[in-house]
């Protein structure tokens, strides 16, 4: 899959048996989210200036399994039988190419519209071996299943998606269709590259006969394999990057590693997003729902751990209310810093946010910063330097004043990875078009530099949160938007849409594709991936229309 790909055009079949549509109607399940976890410490330093240059993102579905010794992928899929029912003659195959073994005793097997199934046994997959997962032992009389979960998941003959998670609810590997071909299986021919198509590129339908007479290589090489893909790969050592000094210093430790961790979580209509570098960790936002960010909060392990800045960045209650959830005093979870505008605001729950953080800052020594001061020296921009060597850049948002929205007062935040010219990433919460113009007024694009990788999307999609000025300005190669399923608002607006497509970026989205998690091993020129719970780039959703908004038109 690369950026610009849209979805598969291939011919195929309607839906049949288990798959008719009203099963497949239900296809719209979401998907896990990746994990790291690890205690915390940064740095605050100056402001940092520099190039992004470099290779180019490889988007793709595949992962890890926390190490690097055991890479397991979904290999071949089996959607669609010909020659016994689907509920006895489907399946897939994972193959691990990495250099050891891994079990998936814990793991789930997800699907558009059912529930996960969880992995019971104890399935061994050796390096460069392979686990055929079916609904039925015999399977078609070839395939003899390495593990059986039965009647836990129905593929569809159309449009459907494939996720593997490990027991952490990482997604390690995920695979989409558009159709499936009728009695025939696809395989994968090089492993080690993007792959989450089902139907493009890398992948190859399997004409060697099995069992009764289907197509496919279930426990064996792919035809159409390239000889050599997917060899094991050596463990490579990784070197701590040294904590730099500077005018802030909020403690930790921890075992520190250059691998930077961007997810935008799943929090409906709103903003969270979660960053870990080394042994720290990073919050932006929650979104509005506590009870959603405290599901989060316990698949990323943070509780009874240390989330060592929290930024707030700006005063609406779908970007700030989910905190609420971090707070709680069950969880036990220690917060370094908060940044935010501390502007007047009338809303009560902010206000009880407001509350646990003073109550913090006098009983736990926590540092609450205005972002309109952010190092509290009057300079306007603050840099984080993160234990893995990453860094954060906390911007002035545009002055207050009367006229000025609330959404206009959002922080923007600049996150460059350990090697910058791999990743870097641009986010400004709700911002708007006047102050699109005042970061650049204010001289960001120069300092700490305006163009990332990635830029994820003002106001969650909104037709008011892009210019053409502003994309010349970043000049990503993604965009990600975090935003609700059936939103009131249109998001995404067509305006905004077509704004992306004319130049030319390829975006997720949160209520399409689940949870969007980059990566950069932060080695230089290891580049970045991006991976997504479900779906494909690009996606439109059921409740995106035209905005009638002037400053639209």
């Amino acid at each position: 899959m690369t950026p610009g790909t849209g979805t598969d055009t291939l011919p195929g079949e309607r839906p049949r048996g288990l798959h008719a549509a009203a099963a497949f109607a239900r296809k719209s399940a979401s998907a896990g989210v990746p994990v790291l976890v690890a205690l915390a410490t940064l740095t605050a330093l100056g402001a940092c200036r520099g190039r992004e240059a470099g290779p180019r993102v490889s988007s793709t579905a595949r992962g890890s399994v926390g190490r690097d010794s055991a890479r397991v992928v979904i290999n071949e899929v089996m959607a669609n039988p010909r020659v016994v029912p689907d509920e006895r003659g489907e399946w897939l195959e994972v193959y691990n190419w990495g250099s050891g073994a891994a079990s998936l005793r814990g793991w789930t097997i997800a699907s558009g519209g059912d529930a996960p199934h969880r992995i019971g046994a104890d399935v061994r997959v050796p390096a460069s071996g392979h686990a055929v997962l079916a609904r039925a032992a015999a399977n078609n009389g070839g395939v003899l299943a390495t593990y059986v979960y039965g009647s836990a998941l129905a593929l569809a003959n159309d449009a459907d998606w494939l996720a593997l998670r490990d027991a952490s609810g990482r997604t390690v590997d995920s695979v989409a269709w558009t159709s499936a071909p009728n009695g025939a299986a696809r395989g994968v021919r090089d492993p080690s590259r993007p792959h989450a198509r089902a139907g493009g590129d890398n992948w190859v339908t399997q004409i060697r006969p099995y069992g009764a007479g289907d197509r496919g290589t279930p426990g064996a090489a792919n035809e159409g394999s390239v000889p050599g893909a997917g060899a094991p790969i050596a463990r490579a050592p990784r070197t701590p990057a040294a904590p730099a000094a500077g005018v802030d210093s909020v403690g930790g430790g921890g075992r520190d590693t250059l691998e930077l961790v961007v997810q935008l979580l799943d929090v409906g209509q709103g903003d969270a997003v979660y960053i870990a570098n080394g042994a720290s960790r990073i919050l932006v936002d929650g979104g509005v729902d506590p009870e959603r960010l405290g599901r989060h909060l316990d698949r990323l392990g943070l509780n009874g751990g240390t989330v060592d800045v929290v930024v707030i960045s700006h005063a609406h209650a779908d970007h700030y209310n989910g905190l609420r959830a971090l707070f709680e005093s069950r969880r036990g979870i220690r917060v370094r810093y908060v940044f935010e505008n501390k502007d007047p605001s009338p809303n009560a729950t902010l206000a009880d946010l407001r509350d646990s953080v003073l109550a913090r800052q006098r009983r736990d020594g926590l540092v609450y910063r205005d972002t309109d001061d952010p190092c509290a020296n009057g300079r306007p921009i603050c840099t984080l330097t993160l234990r893995g060597g990453a860094k954060l850049h906390v911007l002035r948002p545009h002055p207050s004043g009367a006229e000025v929205s609330t959404n206009d007062r959002s922080a923007a935040l600049k996150l460059v990875g350990p090697d910058s010219a791999s990743f870097t990433m641009w986010l400004a919460g709700d911002a708007e078009h006047e102050a699109m113009r005042a970061f650049q007024t204010a001289g960001y694009a120069t300092n700490p530099g305006m163009r990332v990788r990635v830029l994820k999307a003002n106001h969650h999609g909104s037709c008011n949160g892009v210019t053409p000025g502003y994309l010349d300005a970043t000049r990503p190669e993604w965009v990600a938007v975090s935003l609700g399923r059936e939103n009131t608002y249109g998001h995404m607006h067509e305006q905004a849409k077509a704004a992306y497509a004319r130049a030319g970026l390829p975006w997720y989205r949160t209520d399409q594709n689940g949870t969007i998690t980059f990566r950069s091993p932060g080695r230089p020129g290891g580049g970045y991936t991006v991976t997504v719970g479900r779906g494909l780039p690009t996606m439109t959703g059921r409740t995106d229309r035209r905005s009638t908004q002037e400053d639209c038109r």
